[in-house]
């Protein structure tokens, strides 16, 4: 499967930062234009450029690859986790329709949701729904879809049919896997971005909540650029030099 190959690739170039096209023909088994392929789609995603022979690394953001296990994310930066969901959970006014995304700051938002009253959810993660039951009387909408078992979420087509029975959402909550400033927001998987790039077509308003550690990274996947975020919401040891440019492209930065 091309993503999966183009996946790692990137792996490779973490490991080596230069790669020439012979030497991925081989590694793979497949033709020089498929290696192309490959090559074109990684160049059009700002991951990686050409050079003589081969492909390096654009710039010096990190690239993420791969998720790590769910419950290591989410001891992960837990303080700073804590403090921008809620500071989140001040932005959302009774009876709202917000959507949700899957990630660990999305998650510490959910388990305060219980002091908000007449809210309609939109989510698809199974741990945040499970969270949210216990924790307040709203309306739910579970996406139905392909399960992935790891990230309990649901994704494809019927994730995508199911959202267009929607015909409006006032916020979106969402985190990042990647957050740079010359690709926005990025996502591991394909199919993750893909209901997030609907979500934020739909959304009146994105609000961005990401710690500092996903700055300067972009993961393989596009899924919201920068003139579509309305507000980040971050930690006080995000760069200053990534607050100030949001701030002179419109972006209400709040930092806690």
């Amino acid at each position: 499967m091309k993503n999966k190959r183009q996946n790692e690739i990137v792996k490779l170039l973490v490991a080596r930062r230069v790669l020439h096209t012979d030497e991925l023909v081989q590694h793979f088994g497949v033709s020089i234009e498929t290696i192309r392929r490959d090559i074109k789609e990684l160049i059009h995603l700002g991951i990686v450029k050409k050079v003589y022979g081969g492909i390096q690394f654009l710039s010096d953001n990190i690239i993420v690859s791969e998720l790590e296990n769910w419950n290591i994310r989410n001891d992960q930066y837990y303080e700073e986790k804590q403090l921008i969901a809620n500071r989140a959970l001040e932005m959302i006014p009774e009876n709202a329709t917000i959507a949700m995304d899957i990630g660990t700051t999305i998650y510490a938002l959910a388990k305060l949701l219980g002091v908000k009253r007449n809210l309609k959810i939109i989510i698809s993660s199974i741990r945040i729904a499970g969270e949210l039951v216990r924790s307040g009387n709203h309306e739910i909408y579970f996406i139905g879809g392909q399960l992935n078992k790891e990230e309990q979420v649901t994704m494809g087509t019927f994730t995508r049919d199911f959202l267009n029975h929607f015909a409006l959402i006032d916020l979106f909550f969402c985190g990042a896997d990647g957050f740079s400033l010359d690709c926005g927001i990025t996502e591991c998987s394909e199919a993750v971005a893909d209901v997030k790039r609907q979500l934020v077509a739909m959304a009146g308003k994105i609000i961005l909540m990401t710690d500092h550690s996903k700055f300067g990274k972009k993961a393989l996947f596009k899924s919201c650029p920068i003139e579509k975020i309305n507000t980040l919401i971050t930690d006080s040891k995000a760069p200053a030099n990534y607050l100030d440019t949001l701030r002179e492209a419109g972006i209400d930065v709040i930092v806690v």
